[in-house]
């Protein structure tokens, strides 16, 4: 008989699913107060293939990233070139198209569907832990609801579900579940296989790390009790052969957009590419979901990463490994938590081998699935072996739950804003070039260009190479009327990207302020030979001209400004003023 402390949930499974997603969306409820932030503006505010229906096919048809200036080749922009995710374009779409360009309906969304997802890990939880089953003791439902919850508050997925971009993981992740969900949950069938294989492909098309699916559903079924039927080749086929259609569709478009290129180019340096540097990063992104403080956006790279690190790492892989080894067959659930946690860290594994910095925090959200699992498996064990000390064992289950609920509330401000989360991160990670950079641009976005120039300035000179911090110190330099300064340092910027059209555009600017108006002319024409869509370039080349007097060649380049941006009040006015002073009806 259990002992007097430990009873049964008197919750029923539907009022407990519910706790489950409604914690999950009061913790993060501040998100509906943040705004876009880092790649958002990208991808949302300013995503050129969200403005119509034509095209937004384009994000079937290019990888993640849009560009104004059509196709970018794959060794263009690294490993980022390789990534192709169209659907979170036309989840973008749909968005806009209801909340226009308000954050708020973008982050409830997400909330919405990180709370989906957290009801998906209690089913998994229960199923996993056979809950339902005859004679199932009361740990296995307790253990499957503290699971349950802590992936619900876990602080590591602030990333994923305060920052819109993060959609990609959840959304994967939701459908990944949902497949297996379909399959797991009942037996054999060609309907249930071909459905579950159409929410593989939509996974897929959300964000690569959906490729799991197969060893995923694989182990809940040993967990589950999946039958095979027939049993032998006939019945595998059958259960694991018809998912394979999402997968083949996914090839097709992917094929399509950026043929067999993978994310594994290597960058600057060698800092990614030892064995070493892979123990470094298991230590620094599975110990964040033992422990999830500090949590920031990057790390510093080309460092040698700390002894530490390694150590915990190879530690936590070990423990990994032996867990999957010794519940092969005497703990089907512990097995599962195990492959959940694995599979979809291996090919970030890979990254980090081949050379790319691979440390973000959303590559977390999918594999926790499988931590929160194994947490859930630990308290079953934990109640079933000391059940008379139940009660502090559930004291200290719900104390961890209060203290990663309370973490998770301290970080989701930091996603406010770009400046929020710079600030933050650069507290952090103080020695990182790279974050002074995106600190500078951001206050240069919010026009507090005297606080840019510092951390443009330590950029530019740690990184004389990189293209975006010298342009970002040249903009803030012409902002602040320092033609002088600004000009030179946009002739270097133009000298390390000859071809770019957006430096010529600023070159041509500068050059107007410093009243080299004729000088500006030949930049604002030679940005629009590279770039003919430019609507800014053909704006501004229309205005220089009028300040020259030469009225009649502005009506060219102002009427093209307007045709490419029909709502653009400067070009309709400066339209009128050319065509007044060429003599022309306005």
């Amino acid at each position: 008989m259990a002992p007097a402390d430990f009873r049964p949930l008197r919750l029923t499974p539907r009022t407990q699913v519910l706790l489950v997603a409604v914690t999950a969306a009061l913790v993060h409820a501040g998100t509906l107060f943040n705004g876009f932030v880092y790649d958002d503006v990208q991808l949302v505010v300013e995503n050129p293939w969200l403005r119509s229906w034509s095209e937004l096919a384009n994000a079937f048809q290019r990888p993640l990233f849009p560009s104004e200036d059509g196709p970018v080749p794959v060794s263009a922009h690294g490993p980022a070139a390789s990534y192709f995710r169209p659907l979170a374009h036309v989840l973008f779409f749909a968005q806009r198209a209801v909340f226009g360009l308000e954050a708020w309906g973008f982050h409830l969304v997400l909330l919405l569907l990180h709370a989906a997802v957290c009801a998906l890990v209690f089913w998994l939880l229960r199923a996993c832990l056979k809950v339902e089953e005859a004679g199932a003791s009361p740990s296995a439902e307790w253990g499957a609801l503290a699971g349950a919850l802590l992936f619900a508050v876990h602080p590591v997925h602030t990333e994923s579900v305060a920052w819109l971009s993060g959609c990609m993981d959840v959304a994967a992740t939701l459908l990944v579940l949902l497949g297996v969900r379909l399959v797991a949950s009942g037996p054999s069938s060609w309907g249930r296989g071909v459905g579950a294989g159409l929410l593989w492909g939509v996974g897929l098309l959300f964000k690569e790390v959906a490729v799991v699916f197969p060893a995923v559903l694989w182990a809940t079924d040993r967990a589950v009790g999946g039958v095979v039927s027939p049993q032998g080749l006939t019945g595998w086929v059958r259960r694991y052969a018809p998912p394979g259609v999402g997968a083949l569709g996914y090839a097709a478009l992917r094929l399509n957009a950026v043929g067999l290129s993978v994310p594994l180019q290597g960058g600057e340096g060698n800092a990614g590419l030892y064995p070493v540097h892979l123990l470094a990063l298991v230590g620094k992104l599975c110990g964040k979901l033992f422990w999830p403080h500090p949590l920031v956006v990057t790390i510093p790279s080309r460092v040698e990463p700390l002894v530490s690190e390694v150590v915990l790492g190879s530690l936590l892989l070990l423990l990994l490994a032996g867990a999957l080894w010794s519940s092969w067959r005497t703990s089907p659930a512990v097995f599962a938590g195990g492959i959940w946690l694995l599979t979809p860290l291996l090919p970030i594994f890979l990254m980090q081998l081949r050379g790319v910095e691979a440390y973000a925090e959303r590559f977390l959200y999918l594999p926790s699935v499988g931590f929160c699992l194994l947490m859930a498996a630990g308290v079953k064990w934990m109640l079933e072996r000391w059940a008379a000390q139940a009660r502090a064992v559930g004291l200290v289950a719900g104390g961890v739950l209060v203290v990663f609920a309370a973490l998770t509330l301290a970080r989701v401000p930091a996603w406010r804003d770009d400046i929020a989360l710079w600030e933050d991160t650069l507290t952090k990670t103080p020695e990182e070039p790279s974050i002074h950079a995106y600190l500078g641009a951001s206050y240069l976005k919010a026009r507090r260009v005297e606080e840019a120039v510092a951390p443009l300035q330590i950029a530019a000179e740690a990184m004389p190479h990189l293209y975006q911090p010298q342009s970002d110190l040249a903009v803030a330099y012409a902002l602040l009327g320092r033609m002088d300064l600004a000009i030179p340092q946009l002739e270097r910027v133009h000298a390390m990207r000859p071809r770019e059209p957006v430096v010529l555009h600023n070159l041509g600017l500068a050059l107007r302020k410093a009243g080299r108006q004729a000088e500006a002319v030949e930049r604002f024409r030679a940005a629009l030979r590279l770039s003919p869509r430019r609507a800014d370039s053909h704006l501004e080349l229309g205005r220089t001209l009028l300040q020259l007097g030469r009225a009649g060649e502005a009506v060219a380049p102002l009427e093209e400004a307007l045709r490419l941006r029909p709502d653009s009040a400067p070009a309709r006015e400066g339209l009128r003023q050319a065509r007044l002073a060429a003599g022309a009806a306005p």
